[in-house]
């Protein structure tokens, strides 16, 4: 019996420890995460199966792709009143890059959009991966903090997804992680 309460002491203590996460895997306390995605989470998901390559991935067996048949990868949307309360001005966006020469180059793209169905791009910028990654065949961490107009609105959505661009050559992208820096 002592050694069932031992037990069982251990393991309340293992999910008050999980329960009370802040929710930013891999990150400081202060971090607010957006959004983090390895890309596992989507597989099997009624998607495009051309939008994921299987088995170059940086971290376990997926990440999403571009190339000459898919102009745009998975995307991520979610209304900014969803993301955070506060207005956000500052988010940090970072991923790792698999591109095979210069001549898969790609955009990691970030966007808010407005108007009334969320069509109307508000901003836009994106980290152009032919740019900062200049080793070929191997995955490269990337980067880059974007600072929002000032007049975007809880209602507005926020998008990353990463396009194609001028790209002639497959280009991948994994380990996703949208924060909010202020």
């Amino acid at each position: 019996m002592k050694k069932f309460t031992l037990l069982l002491s251990l393991v309340s203590l293992g999910c008050l420890g999980a329960c009370s996460s802040d929710n930013t895997p891999g990150g400081s306390s202060t971090e607010r995460v957006i959004t983090a995605n390895d890309f596992e989470s989507t597989a099997g998901w009624n998607v495009d199966p051309g939008l994921l390559e299987r088995g170059k991935a940086h971290s376990g067996q997926y990440a999403i792709k571009v190339d000459k048949d898919h102009e745009f990868s998975l995307t991520f949307d979610m209304a900014l009143g969803q993301a955070t309360p506060s207005k956000i001005k500052t988010v940090h966006l970072e991923g790792w890059a698999y591109l095979t020469s210069e001549k898969s180059s790609g955009v990691l793209g970030l966007q808010i959009m407005g108007g009334p169905t969320n069509s109307d791009m508000v901003y836009g910028d994106g980290i152009r991966l032919g740019d900062v990654v200049k080793s070929y065949n191997k995955w490269v961490q990337v980067d880059k903090d974007f600072t929002l107009p000032d007049n975007i609105t809880a209602v507005q959505h926020v998008r990353v997804s990463l396009w194609r661009a001028d790209a002639s050559e497959p280009v991948l992208v994994d380990d996703l992680r949208l924060t909010i820096k202020d």
